[in-house]
């Protein structure tokens, strides 16, 4: 007589059932790491280590990372001119003078400031304001000649040149002498922002010689000092 199939038990049917949950656990463990290690991969200090190894990138990975490096250099460079410029109001504040002594002039005092200009005669009709100095000269000062420069934060000259002899009878009594350029801003939005501290500071220089009429290159530096950025009656 046949012997009937055994038929499976509940507890086989649990321990099969067991074993499935299990290695679906384990491949989802296995799915997790491999996930895991995928977005490694793609970290940013994965990503920069990269660089030192530049023949395991792609070309859209050394596409990206240059235009990285592109925009890093740019902000270094703009860092490092922002300073320069902030370097160079700080060296202009170096140069405030108030006295000086030459072979010719000897200026006691210096100051200086700005002046509104409407269609003020001998300055260009465009300027808002322009920079002026009031200098004192001592009494020592001797025959001679001073040729006055206003130059803009890149050093270049505004205006025209101011000569001025220095003769007998070409001096007041009291020795104080106004000097004012003749042009200056020509936006008063521009000329409010330097008022602020939004331009680097412009200069006055002044040179030297023994006659008004002597080439430039006889003329030597006497003085220089920042324009005030306060405005003048």
């Amino acid at each position: 007589m046949n012997t009937p199939p055994k038929q499976p038990s509940a507890d086989t049917d649990n321990l099969e059932s067991g074993s499935r949950e299990r290695a679906w656990l384990n491949l989802d463990r296995k799915h997790e790491t491999n996930a895991t290690r995928r977005h490694s991969l793609f970290s940013f200090s994965n990503l920069f280590g990269q660089t030192f190894n530049s023949s395991s990138l792609s070309r859209p990975e050394k596409i990206a990372l240059t235009s990285i490096a592109s925009i890093f250099l740019g902000f270094v460079l703009w860092a490092c001119f922002w300073l320069k410029q902030k370097n160079d109001t700080a060296s202009g504040a170096e140069v405030l003078q108030t006295s000086a002594q030459g072979a010719y002039a000897t200026i006691s005092n210096f100051s200086s400031y700005w002046k509104r200009c409407e269609n003020t005669a001998g300055i260009n009709m465009e300027a808002v304001a322009v920079p002026a100095a009031t200098i004192t000269l001592a009494k020592t000062t001797a025959p001679g000649a001073l040729r006055i420069y206003f130059r803009d934060h890149n050093d270049g000259i505004v205006g025209d040149p101011v000569t001025l002899a220095l003769g007998e009878n070409m001096i007041p009594d009291s020795g104080r002498i106004e000097i004012t350029a003749t042009d200056g801003f020509h936006n008063m939005v521009d000329f409010e922002s330097y008022q602020l501290g939004g331009f680097n500071v412009w200069r006055i220089e002044i040179l030297e010689s023994k006659g008004e009429m002597e080439p430039k290159e006889n003329f030597s530096p006497l003085f220089q000092s920042i324009i005030s950025n306060q405005l003048g009656e």
